[in-house]
C-alpha cells in the first residue's frame, strides 16, 4: 500500500509531545518520509478535548497543516466499514476508520494490537 492514514490513537500521540507514543510515532512518519492522511471521523475524535479546553482553533490549525488530506466518509466507506463490523466486531468509529484505509489504499498506522490484527494492511506501531 502507498501512503499512510493514522487513526486516532496515533493522530493524538503525534499532537502532544507527552504522549507515550509521540516519539514512535514520529519516527515512523519520519522514516516513510511521506506525509500522512486522516479520516474525518479521526479528525473529529481529535477535537473532542480541543473543544472541552476551548483550545479548538489552535487543533484545527494544527491538524490541517500537518494531514494532507482528511477523507469524508462516503457511502462506499460506511458499507466496507459495515462489513468489518460484522465480521471483526470492531467499534463503529474505527471500522470507519480503517475502511478509509482500505478504500483509499493507504495503510492504517495504530497504537491499537486489537485493530491492526483485524484490518487487513494496517499496520501496529509499537512504544
Amino acid at each position: 500500500m502507498a501512503g499512510l492514514i493514522l487513526d486516532s490513537d496515533a493522530l493524538l500521540a503525534l499532537m502532544n509531545i507527552n504522549d507515550v507514543h509521540h516519539k514512535s510515532i514520529i519516527k515512523r512518519l519520519f522514516q516513510s518520509g511521506e506525509g500522512f492522511s486522516i479520516s474525518v471521523v479521526t479528525y473529529s475524535e481529535a477535537l473532542v478535548h480541543s473543544y472541552e479546553t476551548g483550545k479548538e482553533d489552535l487543533m484545527v490549525e494544527r491538524i490541517g497543516s500537518l494531514a494532507s488530506n482528511i477523507f469524508d466518509v462516503t457511502a462506499s466507506i460506511a458499507q466496507r466499514a459495515a462489513q468489518l463490523r460484522a465480521a471483526s466486531k470492531i467499534k463503529l468509529p474505527d471500522a470507519l476508520i480503517a475502511a478509509t484505509a482500505i478504500e483509499k489504499g493507504l495503510t492504517l498506522l495504530t497504537f491499537d494490537e486489537k485493530l491492526a490484527k483485524r484490518v487487513p494492511g494496517a499496520e501496529l506501531l509499537s512504544t
